[in-house]
């Protein structure tokens, strides 16, 4: 397999590279990234024809950027972590439709499709995934289902399209839905969109609800919970690729499997001194006059909402421009991401970071509105760092030595800070343990508890973990942007307390005061219990035997 392919249009003059394979036409060949969707390539760049087309770049800038297109294209297509699957589909089609559509069944009928047509009011509910799909039929007096492979709705119902299998057929017609379905049947191949990582999941296996962020946003039953045993449960065939989850996450347990974050911060970086829009795939590129000055490039990626606050910062700080989000599906995860970096830019630089354009109108006013932000270019290394670390130390950097007062975070993407009553908290570290993104850390050398709070999702499990009542108290909604909130603070400290037999140091002065508060007056007189409250392990269990040792001979004695 070659690498690159560009297949010539009439309107595109371009002089290419001599690695960029320049065909009047598509052959057999197979290649990695091609400019067309007709040629036989692993991926399809829509973003080289609309560059190449609309760009005032010199002759010679437009070779080199056409070819950091395709490498940049290659290079997440070799970072890539996605799955291949395939299932068999059978060709048995329901159509749920008011109006009649026996042209249609006939169409399909010709094909070899087994076809059932219901109204909506036949229809009570579906439920199931391409091939399994079940369809509960109503009759008089009765209700029965039918399992088909595919169901295809004239006016289709929200809950219809979380299923994979289904299809709004209002608009299509009817070879476009023969079309759909004879790529699907016999066999329906599809990948893996996302990767999962249960480590750092704020929902995986606590033993309360904190976190479910993936699930409510998901269009589709691509991902469920089990509340019993608090696990996600995936399911590739009904994904449809878009993301969301991806942004909303607020760990980063949940990555996009076509872009992981590592192949996006390559590839941001060949992006330097660039003003980028960035371009999903939903969007149509091909029919586009519009005019690229100079020194624009636009960013090509395949999901439109997986894009995070982390995707967004690293992107404007390693452009050192300003971004241009062309999209006209918005998602709460990608809105909010932009929300936050515009505060953070506003009270900086004074300046907007990032636009939206949902049409060709605002593209070009946002095209009109892009600059280079002086002070926001800067280049770090992302590897083996966590999602909110990556934020964290980019936004310190635009921090620095300032206070720039507070970014309002909202209800998808939080940010937030924990407080601890030091008179309450007796340094149990149950709050430490229940973090797992090392927002709480243990400090040893001082016997403290720390606290960052750039790296707190505040999910509140530690608040629902900690054993003492008011010791702990979470509050949402701002960033704060001054340096104190990206560095680890002291929450609460204690001395060690010091064993009175041997004088082992075994546990804080706090808890070990409060544990004797309480069980001393259930200890009666008998002072070597008592005195146990105040000894090590080891010592507890020496004073033990030597009470009971004392009593067998006390026992011996009277017996005499």
């Amino acid at each position: 397999m070659k690498e690159f392919v560009f297949i010539k249009t009439p309107d595109i003059d371009a002089v290419l590279p001599d690695d960029i394979d320049v065909l009047d036409s598509v052959n057999s060949a197979e290649y990695l990234v091609s400019n067309s969707k007709d040629a036989k390539a692993q991926v399809y760049a829509p973003e080289i024809n609309f560059y190449l087309k609309n760009s005032q770049d010199s002759v010679l800038e437009k070779a080199k950027m056409a070819e950091l297109l395709y490498e940049a294209r290659a290079h997440t297509f070799d970072r890539a972590v996605d799955m291949d699957y395939q299932k068999e589909v059978g060709k048995n089609v329901i159509i749920i439709s008011d109006d009649e559509k026996t042209t249609l069944a006939s169409k399909l009928s010709d094909e070899g499709y087994k076809v059932i047509s219901l109204s909506h009011a036949e229809v009570k509910f579906l439920y199931g995934e391409i091939g399994e799909l079940y369809v509960t039929v109503l009759r008089e007096n009765d209700e029965f289902e039918v399992i088909s492979d595919f169901v295809l709705v004239n006016g289709i119902k929200e809950y219809m399209l979380r299923q994979s299998g289904t299809a709004e057929i209002a608009n299509l017609k009817d070879d476009e839905i023969l079309a759909f379905l004879n790529t699907r049947s016999p066999v329906y191949r599809y990948k893996s969109a996302i990767t999962y990582d249960q480590s750092i999941c704020q929902y995986h296996e606590r033993r309360s609800e904190h976190c479910a962020k993936c699930v409510e946003i998901c269009p589709t039953v691509a991902i469920l919970k089990d509340d019993e045993n608090k696990h996600l449960v995936f399911s590739h065939i009904d994904c449809n690729e878009c993301g969301g989850c991806v942004s909303v996450c607020p760990s980063g347990a949940i990555d996009y499997a076509k872009m992981p974050r590592g192949a996006f911060i390559d590839v941001a970086k060949m992006y330097k001194g660039k003003k980028i829009i960035i371009t999903p795939r939903i969007m149509d590129l091909e029919d586009f006059d519009i005019i690229l000055p100079e020194g624009f490039l636009p960013f090509g990626v395949e999901g439109e909402k997986f894009l995070s606050q982390v995707h967004l910062l690293t992107l404007l700080q390693e452009s050192g421009a300003s971004l241009i989000f062309y999209s006209d599906i918005i998602s709460a995860g990608v809105r909010e991401s932009i929300e936050l970096i515009n505060q953070i830019y506003k009270a900086k630089f004074n300046e907007v970071a990032i636009e939206i354009a949902t049409d060709e109108i605002e593209l070009r006013k946002a095209i009109k509105n892009a600059k280079f932000i002086q002070g926001s270019q800067y280049s770090m290394s992302e590897y083996a760092l966590a999602k909110r670390e990556i934020f964290a130390k980019r936004v310190k950097y635009l921090v620095g030595d300032e206070n720039l007062g507070v970014a309002k975070s909202g209800e998808w993407i939080r940010y937030g800070k924990v407080e601890i009553n030091q008179d309450a908290c007796t340094l149990c570290l149950s709050c430490v343990g229940a973090c797992n993104v090392s927002a709480l850390v243990a400090d040893e050398k001082d016997n403290s508890i720390k606290f960052n709070a750039s790296l707190c999702t505040t999910c509140g499990y530690c608040e629902v973990s900690c054993a003492e009542d008011g010791a702990i108290a979470l509050t949402r909604g701002e960033l704060r942007l001054e340096p104190s909130y990206f560095e680890y603070q002291t929450l609460a400290k204690d001395s060690l307390f010091a064993c009175i037999e041997c004088g082992k140091e075994f546990a804080t002065t706090k808890a070990v005061m409060k544990i004797a508060q309480l069980m001393t007056p259930k200890f009666g007189d008998d002072s070597y219990k008592i005195k146990t409250l105040y000894c090590c392990a080891d010592c507890k269990a020496k004073i033990m035997i030597k009470k009971q040792m004392e009593d067998a001979a006390k026992i011996y004695e009277d017996g005499k």
